[in-house]
């Protein structure tokens, strides 16, 4: 089709320019021939011009279109508030989305509905203790996520096993989903560890062995964190109970108190005196008159 559309315009352009040459008229009218090739030297040159030019645009904006439609992925970062989120909406308190912005309505109300549920108060607010707990809580469940993904590439088993050593202890960076050279050495040492072939790769029996192992072990502690959320309420309980039971104690015992007969109190003047007057009689006696018989 370009070919085409390019003789067209060498044809049209050579009789263009055999006209305009015999327009020029004498003395010396170019031939026929010549007037021919002058046209389809000017035609073929300014049609390659031409389709040289559109070819450059046509170029230039496929590249533009190219760069402008490329976007490079960014993985998100799971921040400590992202982390509660994502414990909230694993409890079943929080279902909005996860944007780690804890202060919104949505999430205050999940962390009431918990504390509510979970006999810590009735309040919209985290205590330490709590918070810590949902922010270890949120990387168990995304330790889970990596370990039951489905997939065979290289990426999700990559992070399947990173995931697994880490629960085990043994990986302590970024999990990437990249078998790198740190990452073989871990797994050497771990497999020395337990004992296993030689080398800094798993085969399907040790890889399933470790993943199953790390799922039971990070389900334990999911579980062993939740009832530790739970513990602090019967403690609190405890402790206002047993409040309730001293002050309870302390109005019956006064109660009892108020109906025993108490001793009359008696003034130390009046006690004092009580006993002086004894003392007195006898020195009175004593001193009395000897009548002389």
């Amino acid at each position: 089709m370009f070919k085409k559309k390019k003789l067209i315009a060498v044809l049209a352009c050579s009789v263009l320019t055999g006209n305009v040459l015999y327009a020029w008229g004498p003395p010396h009218p170019p031939s026929g021939a010549g007037a021919f090739v002058a046209g389809a030297a000017v035609g073929a040159a300014v049609t390659y011009g031409v389709m040289s030019h559109k070819k450059k645009r046509r170029v230039h904006k496929k590249r533009h279109a190219r760069k402008k439609h490329v976007k490079k992925y960014v993985a998100p970062v799971m921040t400590i508030e992202k982390k509660i989120q994502k414990s909230l909406t694993a409890l079943g308190f929080y279902h909005g989305k996860i944007d780690g912005e804890v202060n919104s309505y949505e999430t205050r109300s999940a962390i009431k509905a918990m504390n509510n549920a979970y006999g810590l108060g009735n309040t919209a607010s985290l205590d330490p203790k709590t918070r810590d707990a949902l922010v270890y809580l949120g990387d168990l469940f995304i330790f889970d996520r990596y370990l039951i993904a489905q997939g065979s590439n290289e990426k999700v088993k990559a992070k399947r096993i990173q995931t697994a050593l880490k629960i085990y202890g043994f990986y302590h960076d970024k999990i990437d989903g990249v078998i790198g050279s740190g990452t073989k050495k871990i797994i050497a040492e771990y497999k020395a560890s337990k004992r296993l072939s030689y080398g800094p790769e798993l085969n399907f029996e040790e890889e399933y062995q470790l993943v199953t192992s790390a799922k039971q072990l990070n389900d334990k502690n999911i579980d062993e964190t939740i009832a530790s959320l739970k513990s602090t309420a019967p403690q609190k309980a405890v402790l206002s109970q047993q409040k309730v039971n001293s002050a309870e104690g302390l109005q019956n015992n006064t109660a009892v108190n108020a109906n025993v007969p108490q001793p009359a109190v008696v003034s130390p003047l009046v006690s004092t005196m009580s006993q002086q007057q004894p003392a007195n009689n006898a020195v009175s006696r004593n001193t009395a008159p000897v009548v002389n018989q």
